[in-house]
């Protein structure tokens, strides 16, 4: 069964991610009707929406959201491709412990608790965890949530499922090669990985762009089994667009970007007229 592989938008046309979608739509309903708050796919509360903003340049040239969509000004249809892509392949059970790796307050993180998963999250952002703890204490959901960097994570105990929804690119690869080894000894026997992250992001941070990258950063580091295929499928769909690259994007935004290092310096005078990257899933389990 092919499930590591890139983002197709296709892939929310079965009966079970139109489940989840559903699913993921009541939610924000209720916790919005609640006046419990969510973080965006940025990881940041309350978007503006504004079309001149990175985030809404980053969603790519000829972006449309899926039907039904609830609050797609905070959650794309990437989010909601990650978040089924992931609930269909994981194989998650009720009262399973899952560790959520960057994803205090997100929708998934949110999602699996509605659903009985005992859910644990390290974030290293200390007003998402405390706004993560509200939630918990509102919902009644076994929800536990940390301040806690992924280099050095202690608990007494393992757990069923590690996950991480494109948390991994933004950490720089030595150190997330450095946290895959440890992952291992986070998991039950037959626990699971399951992960997804930017593919192709031009980001000199980034640096996942070919299945062998997948490979080394990931399969080959942790030592755990991948699940399904086991060559990385690229199907070369490309639904995203760094927003240093969109034709609209101001110099104040790339200069930054280039100062930050993302970039070099005459990068800065480029644009592009078609999306650049996309999001890729990877599964493995402990033997």
């Amino acid at each position: 069964m092919t499930i590591n592989k890139t983002m197709e938008r296709s892939d929310l046309d079965s009966s079970r991610a139109r489940e989840i979608v559903a699913e993921l739509g009541d939610l924000i309903r209720k916790l919005n009707d609640k006046g419990l708050r969510i973080s965006s796919w940025y990881g940041r509360f309350d978007l503006t929406g504004e079309k001149t903003s990175p985030e809404v340049m980053n969603r790519g040239y000829g972006y449309e959201s899926i039907e039904g969509a609830v609050d797609d000004r905070n959650f794309p249809w990437f989010l909601y491709w990650e978040i089924a892509w992931v609930t269909m392949n994981a194989g998650f059970a009720k009262g399973e412990r899952v560790l959520d790796l960057g994803g205090s307050s997100s929708l998934f993180s949110y999602y699996l608790s509605s659903m009985g998963l005992d859910v644990t999250t390290v974030d290293l952002q200390e007003h998402l965890v405390e706004n993560a703890n509200v939630v918990a204490q509102q919902t009644g959901w076994t929800l536990t949530n940390h301040v806690m960097n992924m280099n050095d994570m202690k608990f007494s105990s393992q757990f069923d499922h590690v996950t991480s929804l494109c948390v991994y690119e933004h950490i720089p690869m030595y150190e997330r090669i450095e946290i895959n080894r440890a992952i291992a000894n986070l998991l039950v026997p037959g626990g699971r990985f399951s992960i997804t992250f930017d593919y192709k992001n031009p980001s000199r941070f980034a640096r996942i762009g070919t299945p062998r990258d997948v490979y080394a950063q990931f399969v080959e580091p942790s030592g755990l089994r991948l699940r399904g295929n086991q060559v990385f499928l690229d199907t070369s769909e490309c639904y995203l667009l760094h927003p240093f690259y969109h034709s609209q994007t101001s110099w104040k935004y790339k200069l930054k970007q280039v100062w930050a290092g993302h970039f070099r310096p005459w990068e800065a005078f480029g644009s592009k007229q078609a999306n650049d990257y996309t999001f890729g899933a990877l599964f493995q389990e402990k033997p």
